[in-house]
């Protein structure tokens, strides 16, 4: 089956050449490619070798990574059955797409199909953090529902999604700035979509300062308006605990920013509805404390 692959990009990429070449370079290539320029205040451009094979959509204004995925989506080639994504400063490896294929072949009800994750810094050494991925082979939508619903384990980068599957749920929620992602995943598996973990199909994901995810309050944010949309899915013990992970997320994020009060009362919700770990207790208690809550201030998400 045809695929075509979506890049979004706002700004200046030191990695998108990287990015392209990875993709273009497959053994079995795409049928189409198309990075979408999401607003950018100097217009994205293509590197001279890659013109001609990859197009270029241009959005007026910065709309989200998901509207950005979305027009990328409607820009594909009517041909083209399987949609990849792939964010600019990503990578995928050898065999990547073939890697699909091969899951495919053997899961042809899967709408979702998803890669292993391996995670990078700037400098594209690995930062030894782990993604907690899926066990290979296909899972029940009913079944695998609620551990996406908590654990994320999805990397948009890793993952394949059937095109007619992509456009019956309405695609990415434009009205996220974050996990935009997650919520197409369990809205897909609502909808009864099967889901497969691809073996043999790596994406170098990489983490640094200028990323969505590094702004920890507002993913944080984000994933607590998709938590609550979709807990109707999922035990209220799982609900709550995703909720509790949210509001730690955000607390930590408010405390970068030296937001401290504010902090310490997300923390406490997030003790209210899940009692804390240890741990947890420590940091909360550590931005009472002037001198030592400003070293948490300081601290860079994930290392990076």
């Amino acid at each position: 089956m045809p695929v075509g692959v979506v890049i979004p990009v706002y700004g200046f990429s030191p990695y998108l050449a990287q990015t392209l070449d990875a993709v273009v370079g497959q053994d079995t290539p795409p049928a189409d490619v198309v990075v979408v320029d999401d607003g950018s205040p100097t217009p994205v451009a293509l590197p001279p070798e890659r013109e001609g094979r990859i197009r270029l959509v241009r959005l007026d204004e910065r709309s989200g990574p998901g509207a950005a995925r979305n027009a990328g989506v409607a820009a594909l080639a009517p041909a083209v059955d399987l949609v990849a994504f792939c964010d600019h400063d990503d990578v995928w490896s050898h065999g990547y797409l073939a890697a699909h294929a091969r899951a495919l072949a053997h899961h042809p009800e899967a709408s979702i199909l998803t890669g292993d994750t391996l995670i990078v810094g700037p400098d594209d050494r690995v930062t030894g953090e782990q993604w907690q991925g899926l066990h290979r082979g296909g899972h029940r939508p009913e079944l695998v529902l609620p551990t996406i619903y908590e654990r994320h384990p999805l990397c948009t980068s890793a993952t394949v999604v059937r095109r007619s599957a992509f456009d019956d749920v309405g695609g990415f929620d434009a009205s996220l700035p974050q996990a935009e992602d997650l919520d197409l995943w369990l809205r897909l598996l609502a909808d009864d979509h099967g889901l497969v973990s691809v073996l043999g199909a790596t994406v170098r994901y990489r983490r640094h300062p200028s990323g969505l995810t590094h702004d920890l309050v507002s993913l944080a944010e984000s994933l607590l308006r998709v938590h609550r949309r979709h807990a109707g899915h999922v035990r209220e013990t799982v609900a709550r605990r995703a909720e509790a992970a949210d509001r730690r997320g955000r607390a930590a994020g408010l405390a970068r920013v030296g937001r401290y009060d504010e902090a310490r009362e997300e923390y406490a919700a997030a003790d209210a509805l899940l009692p804390p770990l240890l741990g947890e207790r420590l940091r909360a208690g550590v931005l009472a404390v002037p001198g030592l809550r400003a070293r948490v201030g300081r601290r860079r998400p994930y290392g990076v």
